[in-house]
């Protein structure tokens, strides 16, 4: 009975230091369009990509749960219920990789309009952080900001770096312990950008993109953007503690 005990206590802390915090982006392409805009023609799991055409697009991502209660909400995004728990202390990080490609027309505009890493507090209000992209002639920067119903934070700007590897790292951590949040940008960590009035007790992610004015110089240039929330994925270096947004140590 002992050696069966000992060997139930270490399978199931094996299947825990195992465990995959996933976040799907399962909402369909008639889901979608019921919100103005269409599926991003690749999707898997929480990684979504695209490549640029003449015709100008909107591309939407999220999960069905959420999509479910935006329709049920009227479109209200400062109502929403996230469908990741958070744990209400300690420090949560996820992360977002981007691939952008080079454009060369000046009157050409590529956006990521928004990402949104919303959630109810414990008040019962919403957060929306908002992270948002944008390429149009000498303007190449991403811009963080935290919202409420009731405030719009202070605009964090980051202007694109040249990488190694060619891809944009953004990492963001929750710190439930003081209300704060912050920001880590290719590999620098930027502090804490902005405060949040009351303990984040859930989370959704929500990603969009969009393009105008498309010319053949232009075209067929890839657009990639992976939500990671996974700690065995995440690739920044974070506060000592912090775990991913399912509480597993990074």
């Amino acid at each position: 009975m002992k050696k069966i005990i000992i060997s139930l206590a270490f399978g199931l802390a094996s299947v825990n230091s195992w465990s995959i915090c996933a976040y799907n982006l399962d909402a369909t392409q008639a889901d979608l369009q019921s919100q103005l805009s269409e599926r991003f023609p690749s999707v898997t799991g929480s990684e979504v990509s695209y490549s640029t055409t003449l015709t100008n697009k909107i591309y939407s991502a999220m999960s069905k749960s959420i999509y479910n209660n935006l329709v049920t909400s009227a479109g209200d995004f400062n109502t929403l219920n996230g469908d990741k728990e958070l744990a209400t202390n300690g420090i949560q990080a996820f992360e977002f990789k981007f691939k952008l490609p080079q454009i060369l027309d000046n009157k050409t505009m590529l956006n990521i309009f928004p990402i949104i890493a919303g959630g109810k507090m414990l008040n019962g209000e919403n957060i929306n952080f908002m992270i948002s992209y944008q390429k149009l002639g000498s303007v190449n920067s991403f811009y963080l900001t935290l919202t409420s119903p009731n405030n719009v934070g202070q605009t964090t700007t980051l202007p694109i770096q040249t990488t190694s590897d060619g891809y944009q790292y953004l990492g963001i951590y929750l710190n439930q312990n003081s209300n704060q949040i912050g920001v880590i940008f290719n590999g620098v960590n930027k502090g804490y950008i902005d405060n949040y009035p009351s303990k984040l007790k859930n989370i959704f992610f929500t990603i969009n993109s969009n393009y105008t004015d498309m010319t053949n110089q232009d075209i067929g240039k890839n657009v990639e953007i992976k939500l990671i929330t996974d700690s065995s994925q995440i690739s920044q270096s974070y506060p000592t503690s912090t775990t991913d947004i399912c509480g597993i140590n990074i």
